[in-house]
C-alpha cells in the first residue's frame, strides 16, 4: 500500500496534497514536477465514501440499540471512533487517480 503516482513522470503525492483533493469534493491533483492533472476515479469515490459512512453508521446504531451509558456502550463508541480516524487518516493510500494524458 503506497501513495499514488503520477502517471506520466511517477513523481509521487504527498498525502497532504490527495487529503486535500479528498475534502474539497475531489479535486484534481497536479502533478508538481510534469504538471500533468489526475482525477480521481469513481470506484474509488465508492470505497471512500463507504470506509466514511460505515464506521458512523455503525456508531448510530449502536446509540439506537444502547441509550444507557453504560461502560461496555462508552467503550464502543470510543472505538468505533478511533476506527472511523484511522480510516480518514488511510484514505489517501486507497484513492487511486487516473491523469487523461
Amino acid at each position: 500500500m503506497s501513495l499514488q503516482k503520477c502517471d506520466k513522470c511517477n513523481t509521487q503525492f504527498k498525502w497532504s496534497e490527495i487529503i486535500k483533493s479528498l475534502f474539497l469534493a475531489y479535486r484534481p491533483i497536479q502533478c508538481n514536477q510534469c504538471g500533468t492533472e489526475h482525477r480521481i476515479i469513481f470506484f474509488s469515490r465508492i470505497i471512500l465514501s463507504l470506509l466514511s459512512v460505515l464506521p458512523l453508521w455503525l456508531i448510530g446504531f449502536i446509540i439506537l440499540t444502547q441509550l444507557s451509558s453504560s461502560i461496555s456502550y462508552t467503550f464502543s463508541i470510543m472505538i468505533l471512533s478511533g476506527v472511523f480516524l484511522i480510516l480518514v487518516l488511510l484514505f489517501p493510500f486507497f484513492a487511486k487517480y487516473k491523469s487523461e494524458y
